[in-house]
């Protein structure tokens, strides 16, 4: 059993003027959030994006899962939004600039950050 932390730090998600949802990690990585034809993607962006509001904000864990019963073994990232973080999973990881696009599983799981922090100690 055990778990990789991949990433951490701070995100922003926000709705852009065109109605597009962008998250982004660290202020260094951007990300849209879109409807594909079969499944949500997560797709890499730039910073270029006229924010129109602010969804959520806050902490952010990229973990990798190994043998946990909990939870899948793939990546999963979490965000803190109103005192417990969402799991979205990334079942082939965060996009890369060669693979730009990747399926993102959007849950309605939360866990508490005194759970998470077991993980990421």
């Amino acid at each position: 059993m055990g778990a990789n932390v991949q990433k951490r730090g701070e995100y922003e998600l926000f709705e852009t003027t065109k109605n597009h949802r962008i998250l982004a990690l660290n202020g260094r990585e951007w990300y849209a959030l879109v409807e594909g034809q079969q499944s949500p993607l997560i797709v890499k962006s730039d910073s270029n994006h006229e924010k129109q509001r602010t969804l959520a904000e806050g902490r952010f864990y990229l973990i990798d899962f190994e043998d946990d019963p909990d939870f899948r073994d793939v990546p999963h990232l979490f965000l803190l939004q109103d005192g417990e973080y969402r799991e979205l999973i990334l079942p082939n990881g965060l996009p890369t600039d060669h693979d730009h696009q990747k399926r993102l599983v959007e849950t309605d799981e939360t866990i508490s950050p005194n759970k998470l922090r077991t993980y990421v100690a």
